[in-house]
């Protein structure tokens, strides 16, 4: 939620920038200019921290429930082979 408001505000404050440079008549495509990667750096901020929150639940469950499921058949093989009569 911090992330969304703090989005808000940046959009916010970067409109009324604009609107500010439009009804004095200054130059508004500089500010655009200067106000796009700011935009872009607010919004990636946001989604960079869920996409590393849903890779590395990815990876739990790649790495960690393999890894289970490789130790689990490994005990199983080995159990049924000391089951198995000798020569």
């Amino acid at each position: 939620m911090k992330n969304k408001t703090f989005q808000i505000l940046v959009f916010a404050i970067c409109v009324a920038g604009y609107i500010a440079l439009a009804i004095a008549g200054q130059a508004t495509a500089e500010y655009m200019t200067l106000v796009g990667p700011v935009l872009a750096a607010a919004y990636l901020t946001t989604h960079l921290g869920q996409q590393d929150q849903a890779l590395d639940e990815i990876k739990e469950n790649t790495n960690g429930v393999l890894t289970k499921r490789i130790e689990t058949a490994v005990k199983n093989a080995l159990a049924m082979d000391r089951q198995r009569p000798g020569p």
